[in-house]
């Protein structure tokens, strides 16, 4: 069984002319593009293909062209077919790509979020005393224990990205970061200066909240389509509430990229595939995930399209969910021996099940499915199922089927 994970990447992945070919054969991109840049004020078009790249790599620039480019190859991706998407997720910036993509908020608002996001992070770093750098191939762990170390004798480097097992990324003052350079290569690490503007994911942003929480106040959020998960908790949200809280202080708390991905592998996601520029996020995967099957729709478009169409023709063949429902339904555990409630409570949904299975997979609606669901619950509940378990059993079916748009946290799964 494969269950998909739609992935987004952050700031980094930016380069000069990226998004040209998707721009030059996909009309509804040439649109995003447009639509965006009526936004922003400035056209994006030019910005990614024939500008300077140091005005795309701005923080400002960067960022609102990684959203816009992400979702119109997403929108390309998911065009013609439907994916059988379980999760989605995104490092940083593509997080908010991941929610626009779950149907969490619009594109307007995306937009003007991302904008808002980008001019305040740049503000804050306009001194340009603060910095980032990767600490490579050894585990994080020790470095943060050397972190603590250094910052001991009156340093204030801090662990802003916690990629994988073997990857860290530390924000501070360009003075500390020479120094913590300097201890981590003596002890045998490699270590990589990154490209940004300033110390982002750290308190060194705090600047930069007020302004950025202002427009994320603004902005209408709703519980995600398809399960998105979190960078700052590394769980999946549960409500659009939520989403805004975890926004609110994604600026100053480290990105926990690591998380995400034991979540979603623990989830059982099998094939990630990475919805934007460059292929950061696809490689940081198959590195920390041994049987992951990963692939980047920028750079490995052929292999993306291809395993995407196999998970949807394996989809087809699974049993449906009306036919889990069923399934579910016959093989769970009676602990109800009132023989009016059994009638009631589990011959007669399952009845109902029986008469929903005569439909197509394909042709089921929303509301079908959701009856169906409701009626395993309702025998489910008149079994004696504890609620932990229904709220299992209903999201592995979910999982398995790939509608995870019905998936509701709370367990009630339906209507």
């Amino acid at each position: 069984m494969t269950n998909l994970a739609l992935v987004f990447p952050g700031q980094g992945s930016q380069f000069s002319g990226m998004g040209r070919s998707w721009f030059e054969s996909e009309s509804s991109v040439r649109e995003r593009f447009e639509q965006a840049s009526e936004i922003v004020g400035y056209s994006l078009a030019e910005l990614c293909f024939t500008g300077p790249p140091a005005e795309l790599t701005r923080t400002r620039h960067a960022q609102v062209a990684l959203l816009v480019l992400s979702f119109g190859m997403y929108e390309v991706l998911t065009k013609d077919r439907k994916p059988p998407v379980s999760h989605m997720a995104g490092h940083s910036l593509g997080e908010i790509t991941a929610l626009l993509a779950a149907g969490a908020m619009s594109f307007e608002d995306a937009v003007r979020l991302v904008r808002a996001r980008g001019e305040a992070m740049e503000a804050c770093t306009a001194d340009g005393g603060t910095g980032m750098i990767a600490a490579l191939r050894m585990p994080v762990a020790q470095v943060e224990k050397w972190v603590e170390e250094f910052n001991s004798e009156g340093h204030h480097v801090q662990v802003a990205n916690y990629n994988t097992e073997q990857q860290a990324v530390l924000a501070g003052t360009l003075e500390d970061l020479r120094g913590m350079t300097v201890l981590l290569e003596e002890r045998g690490a490699r270590v990589a200066k990154l490209n940004v503007a300033g110390a982002f994911h750290s308190t060194y942003m705090a600047e930069a909240v007020p302004a950025y929480v202002a427009e994320v106040e603004k902005t209408v959020f709703t519980k995600p389509a398809v399960p998105v998960c979190s960078t700052v908790s590394g769980r999946v949200y549960e409500s659009a509430q939520e989403i805004r809280e975890a926004l609110s202080v994604q600026l100053t708390s480290p990105v926990r990229w690591d998380a995400v991905v034991s979540t979603l592998a623990a989830d059982g996601v099998t094939l990630w595939i990475e919805v934007g520029p460059k292929s950061v996020l696809t490689k940081m995967v198959a590195g920390a995930v041994a049987e992951a099957r990963a692939h980047s729709l920028d750079e490995d478009t052929e292999g993306a399209y291809a395993a995407l169409d196999r998970a949807i023709e394996e989809r087809r063949n699974r049993p449906g969910l009306v036919g889990l429902c069923l399934g579910a339904a016959a093989a769970t555990r009676n602990r109800n021996f009132d023989d009016d409630e059994y009638a009631a409570g589990v011959i007669a949904p399952y009845r109902r099940l029986q008469k929903l299975a005569s439909v197509d997979d394909e042709e089921l609606t929303e509301a079908q499915k959701r009856d169906a669901l409701d009626l395993l619950r309702t025998v489910m509940v008149t079994k004696g199922v504890p609620d932990a378990e229904q709220r299992e059993r209903i999201a592995s079916i979910l999982r398995r089927t790939g509608d995870t748009e019905l998936f509701e946290p709370n367990g009630v799964a339906v209507s």
